[in-house]
Order: structure tokens, then C-alpha cells, then sequence
């Protein structure tokens, strides 16, 4: 049986460039061992256009370069740089010299992003898995004036509170301007989970950027802080990668946006780039695997539209009315909420009106030593369905106070 010089040529072109292994060469649909191998290759006749190399040669050359290798690597392969970390619902790749991660990477649906995980519950930590020379602590974060920034967003991972609890490892965090980090970047957040009510699925990929700055002399020169003992590297700026799909049509959208407070008045298109000039950034190749000629602009399609300030304050103040874990500090979020003029819509009325009746009866049940009535399956009353706020705050007060008169009687 005779083998095609061709066939020699590209396998060791493979082999030089690692993309084979040495112990294991294809011939053909079957695989074959290096024994093997040289048995087929011994008859075969050198090529006109062999370069008079033979294959029997070629074979040799295989097996004194693997030698080569182990040689030069007697005392063991090097180990870190960069590790590829699989979680349960994120993909990333750490940066062990930054002690960042480098990317990572997220699937959203309508339904992956329901559940009852509890943020509060989840404390930031070491990754289990990367070697502790490698890692960020907690303690380079403090006193450093950087925030604990999510790339992947505790907000995409509440269908369990393993999902959770794993985006608080530090290999998904990045030391992040806390303006930036509670402003534009959690709007960008807000926006791509919002994704998914117009798109069966959304991927975002996340990471951090070290971009030069150009001198007065014309030299480009990257220049960013380290913080902490363990000298976690602080990014320029900030990127994220969005690709939405509704079945029919696919949509794109990179952004690159710097890592310091941006203001409402800035719209998203503002840091809006081409993904290969992103990419060109990073130095790394996303989504392989895309028709990037059949895409459509993610931009042109959903306008990119942030929430505005009067938006945001109100999805803040409802977070923490739902966060409220007793009913003094909900009338005291509420009072603030009024205090500082802050829009109310409807659903925000009613979220109020439904957390002040539950705590009003939990509080009555536990004044009289009964159990607490589940108010998920209990309608709110009819009376108190429409009855201004102010007079429900003082109607909770004048619930509490008769449970009291009833206890002591």
C-alpha cells in the first residue's frame, strides 16, 4: 500500500503546528498508530515532486521531534497563564498573570432567567479551582476604591442559587469603577437580559480591555493600575459582545465602553464597534461559528435604548421594595422614594401595596402566636386594593397596634 507524498506533507504540517498527535496519525477514515504507520510508509516509491524527501523519513523526523519535545521539557510542561473554567451556567477564561478573567461567556432565555436564587445569600470567594498564587483576594479589593465587578451578571443566574453563588467566584470579577459598575454597565446589563423578551436566545460574551493612550510625542503607551497584595490588574475598559436570535433572524452588537462613570446623556451607540475590530483588541476569535455576512445590526434593530435616569431610580427603588425583609424598612424605602420626587408607576403601587399586606399580616399572625397566612395563595382585599399609599402605611401602623392591644388582653 502506498501513501500520497500530499498526505505526508499536510499530516506533518499538522504536527508541527500541535494540531496532531504524535502517537496517532490519520490514513484515510481509519486510524492508524505510528507502528502502523511506518509498516505502510516502508514501500513506499519517493514522489517526482518530493523535494527527495521520503516518508519513511518524514516518520523519523515525527518521532525525533516528539523526543525534541520532551527533551526541552524534561522537567514538565509550564502550567497557568491562562485557564478555561466551566461553570454551571457561565464559561470563561481566566488570566492568571492579571488575576482577571479574560472572557466569559453567557446563554439567556426568557426562561433561564427565572428563579428564586437569593444575590444575598452569596458571598464573593476564591474560585475553588485556580491555584492560590494565581488568585485575587477579597482583600486587594478593599480600601482600593475599585467595586467587585459581575461580568457575568448575578442577574442572569437566578434559576439556582448554585448559578448564583458561582458568579460571585473572583475569576468573574474585574476591579470596576462603582459609578460605572451601578450606572451604565448595569443599564447594559439590564438591556441584554431585556433581550430575551424580543429574541428565543441571547449570548453575550464580557471582559476586560487594557487600551493605550497616545502621547504628546505620538507613542501609545498602556499604562493601569494593580491593586491589592496579589496586584489584580485594573482594566481601561470594559467590553461585551451580543448576539440575539428570534428564529428567523440573527442580530450582533460589540461595545466597548470605558472603565469610569459615564452619564445619562451618552447613548450606547456611542461605544458601539465592529466585533473584528474588538476582537483585534482582545486577541481573541468569538463565535467561530457565525454567519457574520447574514447578521443584522443589533442597534438598527432594537434602537439600543438604555434606560433613562427616572427608569433606572424607579428599577432601583423597586429591587430594594422586593429586597425589604420587614415592614420598617419598607415604609422607610418608600418614604425615601417619596422624598426624592421619584416617579411611580402602577406596578411599583402595587408591589408596595401587596409587601405592606403581607408584613401587616405576618406581623398581626405572630403578635397572636398563629401561623402566618401564605399571601401568595390570599388575593390583597378589595379594600385596600385602591386605597391611596399614605393611608396604607398608616393602616399597617394601626395593625400592629391592635394585634398588640389583642396580645396583652
Amino acid at each position: 500500500m502506498k501513501l500520497p507524498f500530499v498526505s505526508g506533507m499536510v499530516v506533518g504540517c499538522l504536527s508541527t503546528a500541535g494540531l496532531i498527535s504524535f502517537r496517532k496519525l490519520w490514513y484515510g477514515n481509519s486510524e492508524a498508530s505510528v507502528e502502523d504507520y511506518q509498516v505502510v510508509t516502508d514501500t513506499v516509491e519517493a514522489s517526482p515532486v518530493s523535494l527527495s524527501l521520503e516518508a519513511t523519513s518524514e516518520s523519523q523526523l515525527f518521532e525525533d521531534e516528539n523526543l525534541r519535545t520532551h527533551q526541552v521539557l524534561a522537567f514538565g510542561w509550564p502550567r497557568g497563564g491562562r485557564i478555561l473554567r466551566k461553570l454551571k451556567n457561565h464559561v470563561l477564561e481566566y488570566d492568571c498573570g492579571r488575576r482577571i478573567p479574560m472572557w466569559v461567556s453567557e446563554h439567556l432565555t426568557a426562561s433561564s432567567l427565572k428563579g428564586k436564587a437569593d444575590r444575598q445569600a452569596a458571598k464573593f470567594k476564591m474560585d475553588p479551582l485556580i491555584p492560590v498564587e494565581f488568585s485575587a483576594q477579597n482583600s486587594d479589593y478593599k480600601g482600593s476604591g475599585w467595586s467587585r465587578g459581575h461580568m457575568s451578571p448575578a442577574g442572569d443566574n437566578k434559576m439556582s442559587q448554585e448559578c448564583m453563588d458561582e458568579t460571585f467566584y473572583l475569576t468573574n470579577i474585574v476591579p470596576q469603577d462603582i459609578e460605572n459598575n451601578a450606572g451604565f454597565w448595569n443599564r447594559l446589563e439590564i438591556f441584554s437580559r431585556d433581550l430575551t423578551q424580543k429574541y428565543n436566545d441571547v449570548w453575550i460574551t464580557s471582559g476586560p480591555l487594557f487600551l493605550p493612550t497616545k502621547q504628546e510625542d505620538g507613542k501609545k503607551i498602556v499604562s493601569y493600575e494593580v491593586i491589592g497584595d496579589n496586584e489584580v490588574a485594573v482594566p481601561t475598559h470594559l467590553y461585551k459582545i451580543i448576539v440575539a436570535n428570534d428564529g428567523d433572524n440573527t442580530v450582533t452588537g460589540s461595545f466597548i465602553v470605558p472603565n469610569k462613570p459615564i452619564d445619562y446623556s451618552h447613548h450606547l451607540r456611542e461605544f458601539q464597534v465592529p466585533m473584528d475590530n474588538l476582537e483585534r483588541k482582545v486577541g481573541v476569535k468569538f463565535y467561530n461559528n457565525l454567519n457574520r455576512v447574514q447578521v443584522r445590526d443589533l442597534c438598527e434593530d432594537t434602537g439600543c435604548h438604555l434606560m433613562t435616569k427616572t427608569q433606572m431610580d424607579l428599577f432601583i427603588y423597586s429591587q430594594r421594595l422586593k429586597r425589604a425583609n420587614n415592614l420598617k424598612k419598607l415604609t422607610k424605602i418608600w418614604k425615601e422614594m417619596q422624598e426624592k420626587e421619584i416617579p411611580l408607576d402602577v406596578t411599583t403601587k402595587d408591589l408596595f401595596q401587596k409587601r405592606l399586606l403581607d408584613f401587616s399580616k405576618e406581623d398581626s399572625c405572630l403578635e397572636h402566636g398563629t401561623p402566618a397566612v401564605q399571601t401568595t395563595d390570599v388575593p390583597p382585599q378589595e379594600g385596600t386594593r385602591n386605597k391611596p399609599i399614605p393611608e396604607l402605611v398608616e393602616s399597617a401602623a394601626v395593625l400592629q397596634q391592635a394585634a398588640r392591644v389583642g396580645a396583652s388582653g
